[in-house]
């Protein structure tokens, strides 16, 4: 059976309709867990800690807080070529974040940035622990700034 280019782009466009019905779009893995996604948001402040009674600072990088109904990251990286996040993924109270990763130039300044991380069914309150995956066997075990 041969298929002409015209049936092939109208399947394709067919095929992608249903995998996006079915939650399977960018920044979410399902497989029984609820389905996550994430976005960049420049209005959040910069995460804090209370460093003593009255206090508060700043981390020096990287942390995550849970919010009003999403999970506040905090990425830090270079400002070129900036931190994107491929996927999200939720198992037994731990959330792990999984980076873009790519072979271009990079600087060496440090940049913040902030992102909301939503949960599509569910509740943040089940999440634990948050660990990023940078590629390259980088893995880290976030602070929790609350």
């Amino acid at each position: 059976m041969s298929m002409t280019r015209r049936q092939f782009v109208a399947g394709a466009g067919s095929l992608a309709a249903l995998l996006a019905l079915a939650g399977c779009d960018k920044g979410q893995v399902s497989g029984g867990a609820p389905l996550w996604s994430a976005t960049q948001d420049d209005s959040l402040p910069v995460l804090t800690f209370e460093a003593s009674p009255g206090n508060d600072a700043t981390p020096p990088g990287e942390g995550w807080a849970t919010r009003d109904g999403y999970i506040q990251l905090q990425l830090a990286g270079g400002s070129i070529p900036g931190q994107k996040i491929e996927r999200v993924a939720e198992k037994d109270g731990e959330l792990t974040v999984t980076l873009e990763t790519g072979d271009g130039p990079s600087t060496m300044d440090l940049l913040l940035t902030e992102w909301r991380l939503e949960v599509r069914e569910g509740s943040v309150d089940a999440i634990e622990r948050v660990t990023v995956d940078h590629g390259g066997g980088d893995v880290r075990e976030l602070e929790r700034c609350d």
